[in-house]
């Protein structure tokens, strides 16, 4: 089986940080291949992490280990988490919530094998014991010997708010997350019909389309984002700024 580390932080490309983790990982087995998925999750933000593990995971083969560096809290406990196709390695802080509501996890270690941490001054813990740890298990293809088992209620988790309904087919929801192009991405997920009209910031939106095909520059359009999510888009220009919208912005749709 390939070894395969797929990794999620928030520390940027502008600083030696995602170097050093990639050369603890390359150091414990070079045949590792490691997947960057983002570094530019927003600094301590475990739903923009959460969310991007839920965006990805599934393209990944069997047995593909992520690394979720993410950490604002430093008393979560450093675990492992094991589900039918992959593993886990984190703090316990909930950045796994949103995969695990379809991977479901079998098993939660708590991080014990400190005798393949590496040395290294400051609060690392990203780099100093998860990237070692990530690396074995991709190795090792197994937890047991890197931790102790715990029960899965002790697993931290949260959930997303659901779209509130308003009657006739109207719908009141929040803006989840806003992508590099400036697209709005709603918490409602796409049921196989596009809604007819959209309101956000007082500005009302009336045209949809699943795909960018026949508009002009800075026409603003609801359509739905490829992890399935109804989104306003901006053609070619940001619906962010021209809305002057952001993450927690409420959006309503009627179909």
């Amino acid at each position: 089986m390939e070894e395969i580390v797929g990794i999620i932080s928030d520390y940027g490309l502008k600083d030696h940080y995602v170097g050093t983790v990639h050369a603890v990982i390359k150091g414990i087995s070079p045949s590792i291949q490691i997947v960057d998925i983002s570094h530019q999750v927003r600094a301590f933000d475990i739903l923009d992490a959460a969310l991007k593990l839920k965006w990805s995971y599934g393209y990944f083969p069997v047995g593909t280990v992520f690394l979720c560096l993410v950490d604002p809290e430093p008393e979560a406990l450093p675990i492992i988490v094991s589900t039918e196709r992959y593993f886990l390695v984190c703090p316990n802080n909930g950045v796994g919530s949103l995969m695990f509501e379809e991977e479901p996890p079998q098993a939660l270690y708590k991080i014990t094998a400190e005798h393949y941490f590496i040395e290294g001054r400051g609060n690392f813990r990203g780099r100093n014991q998860l990237a070692p740890i990530a690396a074995e298990l991709s190795r090792l293809q197994s937890a047991r010997h890197l931790g102790e088992e715990m029960e899965l209620s002790q697993l931290k988790r949260f959930k997303l708010p659901a779209p509130k309904p308003l009657g006739n087919d109207a719908f009141e929801c929040i803006v989840l997350d806003v992508d590099h192009f400036g697209n709005l991405i709603t918490n409602f997920v796409f049921d196989g019909k596009l809604p007819k009209v959209a309101e956000i910031n007082g500005v009302r939106i009336e045209k949809s389309s699943d795909n960018f095909a026949g508009f002009e520059k800075g026409e603003l359009f609801i359509s739905v984002n490829p992890e399935n999510h109804i989104e306003i888009v901006a053609y070619m220009a940001s619906a962010a700024k021209l809305l002057k919208a952001g993450r927690g912005a409420k959006v309503k749709l009627y179909f």
